[in-house]
């Protein structure tokens, strides 16, 4: 009898612990959209992409040892400035599929920003701003550009994020 009772108790326990821990697994942070001040991004020339284009990839990187967010999708409301004017550039997503990447300290992510290289230069920007693609929208994140970097065209496309 004794034996049945310490093995309910156990069990008991185990069942709990792993109900506690799944419930845990739900609310994980990586299940929390990455806010502006969980990422900081650099922008820098991608020397390889396909032929006809050329890219500038987008590097986010986690604020602090403990940020653990989601990053989905491709950055939105892109917003190229150069003399503090707004450069007339339109950016749209280029279609590509996109999953889920959580972003933490020592797993940066990425996303590309691609031109047409036969297209006029249009300016070297100063800066890039956009919203994150899980938002909150209308709370920009801003990135310096590389400096002397001339933007080709008047339409860039803009990828997902990835791991």
């Amino acid at each position: 009898m004794k034996r049945t009772v310490t093995a309910m108790i156990t069990g008991g326990l185990v069942a709990g612990g792993l109900l506690l821990a799944g419930g845990a697994a739900n609310a994980m942070p990586s299940d929390t959209p990455c806010g502006a001040s969980d990422v900081h991004v650099t922008v820098a020339p991608d020397p390889s992409h396909a032929a006809g284009h050329e890219a500038f990839v987008l590097t986010y990187t986690a604020t602090s040892p403990t940020t653990n967010c989601k990053l989905e999708g491709a950055p939105t409301a892109l917003t190229f400035i150069a003399g503090g004017e707004r450069l007339p550039v339109t950016a749209t997503p280029d279609g590509s599929e996109s999953v889920p990447v959580n972003l933490r300290a020592g797993h940066p992510a990425e996303s590309r920003i691609v031109q047409r290289s036969a297209a006029a230069p249009s300016a070297a920007p100063e800066w890039v701003s956009f919203d994150l693609p899980t938002g909150p929208f209308g709370q920009p994140v801003n990135a310096a550009w590389p400096a002397g970097t001339v933007l080709k065209g008047h339409t860039v496309q803009v990828t997902p994020v990835s791991s």
